[in-house]
């Protein structure tokens, strides 16, 4: 056996279902990829996999029954010369266009409002946006859907189509635009009727469905928790945190509007404990009782309480960010407005390093959105600084095991220019902690890469899946006839599964690249191996034992190794060196033999016996029993069938073991019958296994009935004229 251990490359790959995504339109659809030179389809850029089309419905349909499509079809058959395939957004507000919903949908009678960002609804608002719940907004918006399903469900060059028919940017909130509050139902009418067209292209679902306007939770009396999030910067390891929470009050000026709780350690704020971040990045938190006991019931003057509740913390799913739970006693109901704050301070010098913000989680849309099989897109990633880089990498949880994870960063110039976005490290932690299977280049894409080169490599290491094969084991020789043994270790040196079934494949070439054996392992389906978000994801083994194509003969092949269907068509680039341009790599060689060569090295003739010399070279142990066999056949007929007649039984017994063996046999010739021209054929055989198809041993070259024809006899009648050996 050949054990063989591949190195990772560290290639850049681009398999399906996976990559950086090209914003071709922007929410201004005249950025980013449409600004390309028409024959500029990135080609240097590593791992782009998604042309990505946000665009509004009234630039499809500007009238109604009016399509537009070339402005989808354009860029999607551009970059589909090169194999990457599209994914669709269409929004039905912007804060730059006026109707991103076409206008002729309010004159048909749609229900809808007048917006200024940043004043909600005005009369004189420069944009309009539907009211998401209107029967003939969603009549003409049900009709536009089931069109463009009717174009481009199930589409090959489709990857996906985001739910955007909600929220502002399509984004699925409205805190940019109106400011209005929609209840979750509505949501749930918009993801149902994108399913309902939708039925072979994957739909994805928007994590901000889960945070818009509306969805804030008052504080009440009596006992509460709450969970702000944190994420973890690298430059935070080995470092410690004193917490710190209590109320405010927005728009106090009195105590920086802080509420007086029941046990104040200083600035109206309680101690809840402490927060440590290991060298390793390993996140734990301890309680802290030195202002006494939280009270369930807190008493007067004070009229709230909180403590610690703990830390939502899973290190090998979402190593890089937690939510800090908070446990809340009121006494008395609050002023409206009054929400619970969570400060980290530095124990030394007293400092406010931070102030987490607190996120809602909907688990009931979550679980809605996840059971009906949608992905999860979010648009949040470095719109503020670490430690609130992202937030709802918890959320994503439920979807990547199933479906595919999308990210979208913010513009990449805007977050530099604030100084959220650093060194860009926060976007791979989110990478890692969403199991994103796409990101995106949210900018102009060659600047982009310019500045962040270091960062696209690492993140193309760990984006989606990457399978390596750690260990592989095959037979340097095998003989004709027997099986072929694989035994190999796999690994997904990614964070997320491919979402289809794929398997491991070895395949034999002859010395002119011809497919020799395809040997598909549908035992070990790569989509089941586990991932880990941190560190290396255990390796996943398999042993198979192949029967080879019965037209192989013997001969030295090329052994190569891939990834794909159930049919062994490679489908993925591997991180493995010298891809033969058909995404197979080369693993080592193998040599198939038979089980015996043999040939006449000398031959008399003696009357009417033949005495034969015979080398024989035998490649691995034979079967215990196995002797030689010798036929004399005329034009198909067999005339005779003998052993190893007079031949000695230790050098008969010596052609079972590996090696070259010399043996002498004398045949007899006479009363054959016949005169002409007969053929002498040679083999061995199992007498015991007669009539079983391993009856006779393969020879290295020979028939296919497995003799080998050592020489022609020339028969006269009562005398044998000569023997002619080929």
């Amino acid at each position: 056996m050949t054990t063989v251990s591949p190195a990772d490359t560290g290639a850049e790959l681009r398999n399906p279902g996976m990559g950086w995504m090209l914003h071709y339109y922007d929410n201004v659809p005249a950025n980013y990829g449409s600004r390309l030179a028409p024959a500029d389809t990135l080609d240097q850029w590593p791992g782009l996999n998604l042309v990505y089309l946000r665009i509004p419905w009234s630039m499809v349909e500007p009238e109604e029954g009016v399509f537009h499509w070339s402005v989808l079809d354009t860029p999607m058959q551009r970059f589909a010369a090169r194999g990457v395939p599209a994914a669709f957004r269409f929004s039905c507000s912007e804060s730059w266009l006026d109707y991103a919903t076409p206008r002729w949908v309010e004159a048909a009678g749609a229900k809808g409002y007048r917006f200024r960002p940043g004043a909600g609804i005005v009369a004189d608002g420069p944009f309009w946006e539907p009211d998401y719940d209107d029967p003939v907004f969603m009549a003409k918006l049900e009709r536009f859907i089931a069109l463009v399903a009717q174009r481009y469900d199930g589409h090959p060059d489709v990857a996906y189509v985001d739910v955007g028919s909600f929220g502002v940017w399509g984004e699925g909130h409205t805190w940019a635009s109106t400011g209005k509050a929609y209840p979750t139902t509505t949501i749930k009418r918009h993801i149902e009727l994108h399913r309902k067209y939708f039925r072979k292209t994957p739909l994805m679902g928007m994590d901000d469905f889960a945070s818009r306007p509306g969805t804030a939770l008052p504080l009440t009396v009596g006992r509460q928790t709450r969970a702000f999030d944190l994420v973890v910067p690298l430059a935070w390891r080995g470092r410690r945190f004193a917490l710190y929470a209590g109320l405010w009050e927005p728009g106090r000026a009195e105590n920086q509007g802080r509420l007086a709780p029941r046990r104040e350690q200083g600035e109206r704020r309680t101690l809840l404990g402490r927060l440590e971040i290991a060298a390793d990045g390993k996140v734990t938190a301890t309680a802290d009782d030195s202002g006494g006991a939280f009270a369930p019931e807190p008493a007067a003057p004070a009229d709230f309480d909180v403590g610690l509740a703990g830390i939502r913390y899973d290190r090998e799913r979402q190593p890089h960010s937690l939510k800090i739970a908070l446990e809340l006693a009121l006494r008395a109901g609050p002023a409206a407005g009054v929400q619970p704050f969570l400060h980290l301070v530095d124990p030394e010098t007293g400092r406010e390093v931070c102030a987490p913000p607190e996120e809602r989680e909907d688990e009931d849309l979550t679980r809605f959105m996840a059971e009906r099989g949608l992905g999860l897109r979010d648009d949040s990633i470095l719109v503020q600084p670490p430690p609130a880089a992202y937030f709802h990498a918890g959320m994503a949880q439920s979807f990547w095991p199933r479906q595919a994870v999308v990210l979208e960063s913010e513009h990449y110039g805007g977050s530099a220019q604030r100084g959220c976005w650093q060194d860009g490290s926060a976007f791979l932690q989110a990478v890692e902690d969403y199991h994103a299977s796409y990101v995106s280049i949210h900018w102009w894409p060659h600047e982009f890469l310019e500045a962040n080169r270091d960062l696209v490599r690492r993140i193309n290491l760990r984006l989606g899946y990457r399978f390596l094969p750690t260990r592989v084991r095959f037979p340097a020789a095998v003989l004709l006839g027997e099986r072929f043994p694989v035994a190999w270790q796999w690994r997904n040196a990614g964070v997320a599964p491919p979402y289809r079934d794929l398997f491991p494949t070895l395949t034999l070439k002859d010395a002119a690249g011809g497919l020799v054996a395809v040997l598909v392992d549908t035992g070990l389906n790569l989509r089941t191996l586990p991932v880990a978000a941190l560190g290396e994801a255990p390796a996943s083994g398999s042993e198979s034992v192949f029967p080879l194509p019965f037209q192989v003969s013997a001969g030295e092949y090329s052994v190569y190794v891939s990834v794909g269907d159930e049919l062994g068509k490679p489908l993925l680039a591997l991180p493995l060196a010298d891809d033969d341009g058909q995404r197979r790599y080369p693993l080592g060689r193998c040599r198939i033999t038979g089980a015996f060569a043999v040939r006449l090295t000398g031959a008399e003739v003696r009357g009417d016996q033949a005495v034969l010399d015979l080398a024989w070279r035998v490649e691995a142990a034979l079967p215990v029993g196995a002797v030689p066999f010798f036929h004399i056949e005329q034009s198909g007929k067999l005339l005779r069938a003998s052993n190893a007649a007079g031949a000695d039984a230790t050098a008969v017994a010596a052609l079972r073991q590996p090696g070259e063996h010399p043996l002498r046999v004398t045949l007899s010739l006479a009363d054959l019958g016949v005169v002409g021209e007969a053929e002498l054929l040679v083999g061995l055989w199992q007498p015991d296994r007669l009539g079983q198809d391993d009856e006779r041993l393969i020879p290295e070259a020979g028939r296919g009935d497995r003799r080998v024809l050592l020489g022609r006899l020339r028969l006269e009648s009562g005398k044998t004229a000569t023997l002619e050996i080929p």
